[in-house]
């Protein structure tokens, strides 16, 4: 019974995240970016291609835990969180409007791709669970697609409310997912401590590895785009990352591990911002 309250909890939150990006997003904007098709290609490159096969390839070379693999590949195959543009890409002074567009790009093409890449990559969970691609598809069109589509037609339609609902929903989701994600680790705080210096160390490798891939692909662009790119692939989508473990492997260490790789993806970002500003001041 309390399961599936904080399931429902974490559920509504989300979805409210995905609805409060939306609505800090103009269409135009989107388009704008959909237009140059390079910059498009290379960010989907990016985040659907070149993290997730560094990923599987690292994963097949270290002996971690099949739970603590799935966790990690869980936000590899998650691209582009909603909160990446702003703060974290504009605290590092990179393109905000960029950004954004590729975000909204990324979570269309994540209905197909995201649910393909976990197919293709996730291993068997030490519990025996299996991953449902199905399912997949059906929460990420319920909690991300529709949530995101929704929000920009609000602001298409009248820019006064959109405002007005964007200081409040996402507030509302945040306070919802520390709520969720409070309970589940108060019942998983020993698993957080099993995932053990290896995995941990992993996890700083691979997010390393994921700003460099991100800024290395637009090498020949603005400053500001490739700090926009490295930022915007590091991050993952950890709400629906987190999503998927709660719904999938409950009880296991994998949401406890999307959580630690989260807040290091955060804040190496941060650290990479303030390290790449001032070197081209």
């Amino acid at each position: 019974m309390m399961a599936q309250i904080v399931m429902n909890v974490i559920m509504g939150s989300v979805i409210l995240l995905m609805l409060g990006a939306g609505l800090n997003i103009e269409l135009r904007q989107v388009i704008d970016i959909a237009k140059r098709f390079r910059l498009v290609l290379l960010g989907v490159l990016a985040n659907f291609l070149a993290v997730p096969l560094l990923i599987v390839l690292c994963l097949m070379l270290v002996p971690l835990s099949p739970d603590i693999k799935i966790g990690i590949m869980l936000m590899a195959a998650a691209p582009i969180a909603p909160m990446a543009p702003a703060p974290f890409v504009e605290k590092a002074k990179g393109d905000v409007v960029y950004s954004v567009g590729l975000m909204t790009i990324v979570a269309s093409l994540s209905i197909v791709l995201t649910p393909l890449i976990l197919s293709l990559s996730i291993p068997e969970s030490a519990g025996g669970v299996t991953l449902n691609p199905i399912h997949i598809v059906k929460t990420l069109l319920m909690v991300q697609l529709i949530p995101i589509s929704v929000g920009i037609a609000i602001r298409q339609a009248s820019r006064k409310w959109a405002d007005r609902l964007v200081k409040i929903v996402p507030r509302i989701g945040q306070i919802g997912l520390l709520i969720g994600v409070g309970l589940l680790l108060a019942k998983q705080a020993s698993q957080i401590i099993s995932i053990g210096l290896l995995g941990y160390l992993i996890m700083v490798l691979l997010t390393v590895v994921s700003l460099f891939v991100g800024d290395l692909m637009l090498i020949g662009e603005s400053a500001e785009k490739r700090r926009a790119l490295a930022v915007s692939t590091a991050i993952r989508n950890v709400p629906l990352a987190f999503l998927i473990a709660t719904e999938n492997f409950p009880d296991t260490v994998v949401a406890p591990v999307v959580l630690v790789f989260s807040v290091l993806t955060m804040v190496l970002s941060v650290v990479y911002g303030k390290l790449r500003v001032p070197s081209e001041s």
